[in-house]
């Protein structure tokens, strides 16, 4: 059964990547957090460095993952992080960055 985890991380932004999205300017350092789908039930902080070098991050630092629960989302202050447990269980992952 896929599971979402949450992964904070810092990394700087390289601008290469495989995703066209809303990024940071280059070269900049940011917090981030990673939603990521996965299949194992354990934190996995080399897929996590791997998908946000695909995002174009570089010098990437990772925290343990934890998974989200659903029913957490259903918390008023986690509203905000719906859309991005539902970005990773459609596309695989979605990204919070920081300035």
């Amino acid at each position: 059964m896929t599971k979402i985890y949450v992964y904070g991380a810092e990394a700087t932004y390289a601008g290469e990547g495989d995703y066209e999205w809303e990024a940071p300017t280059l070269g900049a350092t940011h917090r981030l957090m990673l939603f990521l789908a996965q299949e194992e039930n354990i934190s996995r902080e080399d897929k996590a460095t791997s998908e946000l070098a695909r995002f174009g991050f570089i010098e990437v630092h990772v925290a343990a993952g934890r998974p989200i629960e659903v029913e957490s989302l259903n918390d008023p202050r986690m509203h905000a992080f719906k859309k991005h447990y539902e970005g990773a269980l459609s596309e695989g992952s979605s990204l919070v960055w920081y300035p």
